[in-house]
């Protein structure tokens, strides 16, 4: 099993050569211009907290949770060194003396409990409700910017696979059998996204199968320090994947795909967890290897539309899938792809990045609007609700009438009948 613990990256800490090659590419370091706000300041913090130099304090957490985890520090080092991981397994540390117990028992109570699900999306419901007739409210203020509140989705008090049966079965021959895991914000609250993967899959051969057992992927969990809570989910998802004889598991978020890639192994090791890891695929990849061929698409309206897309970090860095969605939208007839200005720059939304720093999770994201809007798309395309929710937000302040859709939901658009 790989080491996940800050003592275990010592190595991947004295890789570091301190040269500060990352600086040009980390969001929060170019808005603040901090150092300890660039992955050099926090590997030099990492170290120190290692030593024993400096105290695992809550301010320090602080200092380690302002960062997006959009791994371009990683991508961009040209030592080889990977400072997203060692601010993760710091964090990890942290969360051990600095952890409240609402944290715990949110990433360990409620996300790995579906009986518990419904509470907590009826609350995100609630507090959304709450923001568009009372913007004004203490702790709600925060989201209101310019005059305008922050754009939420629409939370749901059941989930999406409630909808469907457990088993889709392929329109037509079938060619796969596999298990879609759609993640909490697919499953309660951008349905509409997970119905369209569904829809895609079974049009082109795929039997898909919707277990209701899944939970969270820990993404939260992991990324906040608690490697426990985080554990929790990852031993309940291999329970109700492993043995069900699936071809592939999909994944159409880009943060629960490069969890259960990438992390499951680490965090669990042992075979079932790196057979289970073997396994998934992002539903973009998993389209055009091996589902392309099997569709036909048209453009139902006529219309040309002029589209963008958006690379999420956990997906182009996290799990390599950047030809891809391209592919896909170059394809479509009546679609006219325009490539934006730095594609692959993080929007700023990074989970609850957005929640607990807002206005810097704006700035960010402004950036994004402009590039956008430069693009002169009618639509921009991405496959992360975590990026979804920021585009929406993004898009309403900065260029006003472009529609943000998730890739599957985009693509259904176009699909006409298996061949």
């Amino acid at each position: 099993m790989e080491e996940i613990g800050l003592q275990g990256l010592r190595p991947l800490i004295d890789k570091c050569v301190l040269c500060g090659g990352c600086h040009p590419d980390c969001p929060t370091y170019k808005l603040t211009r901090y150092e300890h706000d660039a992955a050099r300041g926090k590997v030099i913090l990492a170290d120190a907290l290692l030593k024993g130099t400096v105290e695992p304090t809550q301010k320090l957490a602080e200092t380690f949770a302002h960062c997006l985890s959009c791994m371009a520090c990683t991508q961009a080092c040209p030592a080889g060194a990977d400072p997203a991981r060692v601010i993760v397994a710091a964090r990890g540390e942290l969360f051990k003396k600095t952890g409240s117990l609402l944290e715990k028992t949110v990433f360990r109570k409620i996300l790995t409990n579906n009986r518990a699900m419904p509470f907590l999306s009826g609350f995100l419901k609630f507090i959304a409700a709450l923001s568009r007739i009372y913007p004004g409210l203490p702790g709600i203020s925060k989201f209101n910017r310019e005059g305008l509140m922050k754009v939420f989705p629409g939370f749901s008090l059941d989930r999406m696979k409630n909808r469907f049966p457990q088993t889709i079965p392929a329109k037509g021959r079938r060619i796969m059998r596999v298990g879609y895991f759609t993640g909490c914000m697919t499953d309660w609250a951008f349905q509409s996204n997970g119905a369209a993967v569904v829809n895609i899959l079974s049009s082109a051969g795929a039997e898909v199968i919707l277990l209701k057992d899944e939970v969270c992927c820990g993404a939260p969990a992991f990324f906040a320090g608690d490697v426990e809570g985080a554990k929790i989910s990852a031993e309940k998802n291999l329970r109700a994947f492993v043995g069900n004889d699936f071809d592939y598991i999909v994944t159409s978020c880009a943060t629960c795909g490069s969890m259960l890639k990438n992390e499951y192994p680490r965090i669990i090791g042992g075979a079932e967890a790196k057979e289970f890891s073997s396994k998934v695929v992002d539903f973009q990849k998993l389209y055009v290897d091996k589902l392309l061929a099997n569709v036909m698409t048209e453009n139902k309206t006529g219309e040309k539309i002029k589209v963008t897309y958006h690379d999420p970090c956990h997906l182009s860095r996290g799990m390599g899938v950047v030809k891809e969605p391209r592919e896909i939208l170059k394809k479509l007839s009546g679609v006219e792809f325009v490539e934006m200005r730095e594609a692959d720059s993080c929007c700023g939304g990074a989970g609850m990045f957005n929640a607990k720093n807002y206005s810097d999770s704006l700035e960010i994201g402004k950036r994004k609007g402009k590039n956008i809007a430069d693009s002169g798309a009618v639509i921009v395309v991405t496959e992360c609700p975590s990026c979804q929710m920021q585009l929406m937000d993004i898009t309403a302040r900065y260029c006003p009438g472009v529609a943000v859709l998730h890739a599957a939901e985009f693509l259904s658009r176009f699909i006409r009948k298996r061949k």
